[in-house]
């Protein structure tokens, strides 16, 4: 037993297990594969739960960071998806290919004396754990508002504005140009950094 006012164990950085170089100069795969459980609820563990977290400042759709990182300390995933889902309906797109260097682990406070939470990790985690081991449950949608909508573009705006628009009850309908929907994700984004099958399944 730690003996009371005894210094909390400093947690470095969990580093995302990848590809070797030999390996993946040899194909198209992704290169990270993800955080396991353990590493992720011990990368969790390195927030500090600010009380003003600069972090969601930098976040473009104001997630509520230090609730799902908690969610996660806790070994409860579902509930950290769901605090995420929130405000992003794309958090396996964005843990994947998000600036998080420069938004919100850019204005971590742990930060400013060593590395950031792995926010962007974090994000993929629960995202990548939710379509491996969930049960596929969508958010509730609203009652129908009797209102149809029409959205131009499947990119990542068009189906964030469609899903949203859905739970509020409209009935949409989605119009895309090229032959599969997905925008920049499928059509702009290479297969090392973003597979096809994240995009369709996640």
């Amino acid at each position: 037993m730690a003996e009371k006012g005894a210094k909390k164990e400093k947690i470095p950085r969990q580093p995302m297990p990848e590809q070797k170089p030999e390996v993946r100069r040899r194909n198209f795969d992704e290169v990270p594969f993800g955080l396991s459980a353990e590493l992720a609820v011990k990368e969790a563990e390195r927030c500090l739960q600010c009380k003003k977290p600069t972090c969601m400042q930098g976040c473009p759709v104001a997630i509520d960071i230090p609730a799902f990182i908690a969610h996660i300390q806790a070994g409860e995933f579902t509930k950290a998806i769901r605090k995420i889902w929130e405000r992003n309906a794309l958090p396996a797109v964005c843990g994947r290919v998000c600036p998080q260097e420069i938004q919100c682990e850019g204005l971590c406070v742990l930060g400013k004396k060593d590395a950031p939470v792995a926010i962007g990790n974090l994000e993929r985690f629960v995202a990548d754990h939710e379509r491996e081991h969930g049960k596929g449950e969508l958010p509730p949608k609203g009652k129908p508002s009797g209102k149809r909508v029409a959205v131009i573009g499947s990119g990542p705006s068009g189906l964030t504005v469609a899903g949203d628009l859905i739970l509020k009850g409209h009935e949409v309908t989605v119009f895309e140009a090229f032959h599969k929907p997905g925008g920049v994700l499928v059509y702009g984004i290479p297969e090392f950094r973003l597979p096809k099958d994240i995009v369709y399944s996640g």
